[in-house]
């Protein structure tokens, strides 16, 4: 295989693929960070949820649970966990009949718990947009150095002998092909990344929506006792 200086095609490229190769460069720079950090997140987000879990699973009561969670306020689970113990102090606080109590108050941190898992899931995916416009638009850029590059390669066809048209011809298509490859370079990553996030996205969501449930179970137990404790 032959040798390719990849620096000198850079170089001797027009202005413009030049700024195509610097844009799709950046692209590809970005897109790998992305994905690499998201990697890493998600390994702990799940590694977290899971751990977080089976302590609620032991937990005797909500007030212990939430004590162990509590050291920990950086965890997804435990801002979870917190928006629903807050919401049940602040309900706990109220003139509620006694018999509609229970109700009210489950039904109340249902919807909180909800919409902090929602909350947490739009802030996990921040980054990923920018996946999806890169699988977009990195094509479309290697398509534009493709045509810039053919339009450029036959601008001199009318003063310029067989010989160095040909040249011209050449090296043309070849700053096409190279925006073409680059382009696709960026495209199809991007591509398959943003769709395996998505789809752990997904995964990270119903596993908050169970961590959820449980702390639901645990408030549902604990105004249970104390129904049991007022008769």
């Amino acid at each position: 295989m032959p040798y390719i200086d990849y620096l000198q095609i850079f170089l001797q490229s027009s202005l413009i693929i030049q700024v195509v190769y610097v844009i799709l460069a950046f692209m590809s720079v970005t897109c790998w960070g992305i994905v690499f950090l998201k990697l890493a997140q998600f390994r702990r987000l799940r590694e977290r949820i899971a751990e977080d879990g089976e302590t609620l699973l032991n937990a005797k009561d909500l007030d212990s649970a939430f004590l162990i969670l509590a050291p920990a306020p950086y965890r997804i689970t435990h801002r979870v966990a917190q928006a629903g113990y807050m919401e049940y102090q602040e309900l706990g606080n109220l003139e509620l009949p006694p018999g509609e109590m229970p109700k009210i108050v489950l039904e109340n941190l249902r919807h909180v718990l909800h919409d902090e898992v929602r909350r947490e899931i739009s802030d996990a995916f921040r980054p990923l947009p920018f996946l999806g416009i890169c699988a977009n638009a990195a094509p479309m850029m290697g398509l534009f150095g493709t045509v810039w590059g053919i339009f450029h390669s036959f601008q001199g066809f009318g003063d310029l002998g067989r010989s160095a048209s040909l040249l011209v011809v050449g090296q043309g298509l070849g700053e096409a092909l190279g925006t073409t490859i680059a382009g696709l370079l960026v495209a199809i990553p991007a591509t398959i990344f943003y769709n395996y996030f998505l789809n752990r996205l997904g995964e990270l969501e119903r596993s908050l929506t169970q961590f959820s449930q449980l702390f639901l179970k645990l408030i549902k137990n604990d105004l249970h006792r104390a129904r049991a404790g007022i008769s």
